[in-house]
């Protein structure tokens, strides 16, 4: 019995200290997986607002007759849709963490595009990994021989910095981009 007794002695602290790394590691999972679902939820917001807004741009010809360009107005119109939108459907919006970055691309004759149109709005800055300048081959010839429009909606928000701030890294930025044919 003595030596059962000499064993337990050496063991008592081994519960608190498996609790302790046990409740560390529980923390971390908590407090990423609260990070994510925050992040996947405004990225969710975005994802809508950027399709429907671009899917708004892509009436124009319903809209605007054959006015084909963007101004800054409209870019702008589109923003405050989009602000208002998130507005009412993220509780912690703050203006300020918002940004947009509209683009158009044009076609002065089949396989010639124009110069590129873009508009940042709000006081954010949208990046893209690719120009829609680059992405002219997703255009088409339409039925009237003429090459189609390309529209681009990206809206990004900053979002809380939970996981970053224990791994000492920067996730902050979520961003959502659509890309539509116009009429």
């Amino acid at each position: 019995m003595h030596l059962k007794s000499k064993f337990r002695a050496k063991q008592r602290g081994n519960f608190t200290v498996e609790f302790a790394v046990i409740g560390i590691v529980f923390s971390f999972l908590l407090v990423f997986s609260g990070d994510v679902i925050v992040k996947l939820s405004v990225k969710g917001k975005l994802d809508r607002l950027s399709y429907s807004l671009v899917n708004v741009l892509k009436e124009r010809t319903q809209l605007y007759g054959e006015d084909y360009e963007i101004t800054s107005g409209e870019a702008r119109a589109l923003y405050n849709i989009a602000q208002n939108s998130l507005v009412r459907t993220l509780s912690s919006y703050e203006s300020g963490r918002f940004g947009a970055f509209v683009e158009e691309q044009t076609f002065r004759d089949i396989g010639q595009p124009n110069p590129l149109n873009t508009f940042n709005v709000g006081t954010r800055t949208c990046a893209v990994e690719a120009s829609l300048a680059q992405l002219t081959n997703l255009s088409v010839v339409t039925s009237w021989g003429r090459q189609a429009t390309l529209y681009r909606v990206t809206f990004c928000y900053e979002t809380n910095n939970w996981i970053g701030d224990l791994l000492g890294e920067n996730f902050t930025t979520v961003s959502s981009s659509s890309v539509m044919i116009g009429r």
